[in-house]
């Protein structure tokens, strides 16, 4: 296994800022979604995990078949989480897919005192259930072809009492499941079924039990980005609290990891692995106490072996990086010009005016409205798009 060489960053050239109405409309909707995470007690900016595997996509959004044979057309309704998700008031938060006819969103409704609850609708192949209301934040996420809902507790002690109210849901094409999650003493190693999902610190989730158990990286205080490729490795981006960001790679389900430095000196960092692990797309993050500062996106086609740099810009509005199996991947910048960049595969596309973020699973991109509640998906990599609302 070759290390992955450090990365050198070169700043290139210098963009103007986004007009102060624009950055007014994204920090409105982007503080929402911070006071939501905070809500839950999360910190740290939620990075779901993505389990990549390659999985043959369907029809898109909007065209799904009937339910097949024993898929359960009917199911129970809830009264109180299908109010709050109707309400006019409430806001979708995040969206997660399986594939192109298996999602799940997020939704948060503002309640006195500057709180919020939260539901969740999951939708299978044109089946569709909800998640209970609950005060914690809903977390949504994809496990092979299926997603999940889940409200975990304020903290991972197994002494806090919002573990009573942590649930986990799910849809199958036996119908709906839900459980309550489980506390587990925190570990610095995790089972080959396990999701890990990251909030700064680094959580392992089990979901055929339910059971969530911090795990914990000697070395590393925070952990962001985690995604496992079809070979079995789970990449992130980790690093200490002094803001040295870190590749780490395990192939052995936590028992020894790989790493390499993003950038000397600069804060996380951010990474999208290709589901067979050979492309990456990575974005360093920022320099403490630095604003506008210029940073490469950056390519890799051999797992991280040698790097290209595609294009600089501004780190405070490049975002979302995401790669592919053919050696290409996308990057959305939200400066003055807004730019879906395509490492590896030409000239950047304009992206839609409202595109909040990209995620991908498979060739299926997607992302949330950064000023509204419709998902926006694209299947061919970024150069036409559609809208749904995900209720």
């Amino acid at each position: 296994m070759s290390e992955l060489k450090e990365l050198s960053w070169d700043a290139q050239e210098t963009v103007q800022p986004v007009p102060f109405e624009a950055l007014e409309r994204r920090g409105i909707r982007r503080r929402r979604r911070r006071q939501a995470l905070t809500g839950a007690g999360v910190v740290a900016a939620v990075t779901v995990a993505v389990v990549a595997a390659v999985l043959p996509l369907g029809n898109v959004t909007g065209t799904e078949k009937p339910p097949a044979a024993g898929t359960p057309a009917s199911i129970p309704v809830d009264q109180a989480a299908e109010k709050l998700i109707r309400d006019k008031k409430s806001g979708g938060v995040g969206i997660a897919f399986a594939t192109p006819t298996r999602w799940a969103s997020v939704w948060s409704s503002p309640q006195p005192g500057y709180t919020w609850n939260y539901a969740a609708v999951l939708s299978r192949d044109g089946v569709r259930t909800t998640a209970p209301v609950r005060k914690n934040q809903y977390v949504v996420l994809r496990t092979g072809d299926e997603v999940l809902a889940l409200s975990m507790p304020t903290s991972m002690k197994g002494s806090d009492p919002t573990w009573a109210q942590s649930v986990m849901v799910g849809l199958t094409d036996q119908g709906r499941v839900e459980k309550k999650l489980r506390w587990a003493p925190p570990t610095s190693e995790f089972a080959d079924g396990d999701v890990l999902l990251a909030y700064g610190t680094l959580r392992a989730l089990n979901p055929e039990t339910g059971t969530l158990r911090e795990v914990k990286i000697p070395g590393i205080d925070n952990a962001y980005e985690p995604q496992r490729d079809t070979t079995g490795r789970w990449w992130l981006v980790g690093g200490r609290n002094s803001g040295v960001g870190n590749i780490l790679w395990t192939d052995d389900r936590g028992k020894t990891w790989g790493r390499s430095v993003i950038s000397q000196g600069r804060m996380g960092g951010r990474i999208g692995v290709s589901p067979d692990g050979r492309t990456i797309v990575a974005i360093p993050g920022s320099k403490p106490g630095t604003t506008g500062d210029q940073v490469p996106l950056r390519l890799s086609t051999d797992r991280g072996e040698h790097w290209t740099t595609v294009a600089t810009r501004n780190t405070q509005y490049l975002q979302s990086p995401v790669a592919f199996d053919n050696g290409t991947g996308l990057a959305l910048y939200q400066g003055k010009r807004r730019e879906l960049l395509r490492p590896g595969a030409g000239a950047p596309f304009t992206p839609p005016a409202d595109l909040g973020e990209l995620t991908v699973v498979g060739d299926l991109v997607y992302g949330m409205q950064y000023n509204g509640d419709q998902a926006i998906t694209s299947t061919d990599h970024g150069k036409t798009w559609k809208y749904f609302e995900p209720r």
